[in-house]
């Protein structure tokens, strides 16, 4: 599972975190996305980037993981 949030409502950084190797091994070719932390003993990756608008941030990680958005209640995307 993929997550994005927001690091303060209204700014433009952003971290997406991710327990899937192959999505991971696609952020850190891309540009923009920056490895900022992982798991040692567990599959996770936690990358930094920076977006203009949220729904930018949304297309962006729709077109690397194949799968659409949802939200929960803390206001946190998340991709199936």
């Amino acid at each position: 599972m993929t997550y994005l949030w927001q690091e303060e409502r209204g700014k433009k950084f952003y971290k997406v975190q991710t327990d899937e190797r192959e999505i991971a091994k696609k952020m850190k070719r891309r540009n923009g996305f920056h490895l900022c932390g992982f798991a040692v003993n567990a599959s996770l990756w936690i990358f930094s980037c920076e977006f203009t608008r949220p729904d930018k941030a949304k297309q962006v990680l729709k077109s690397i993981t194949g799968k659409s958005a949802k939200i929960n209640s803390e206001g946190v995307f998340y991709f199936e």
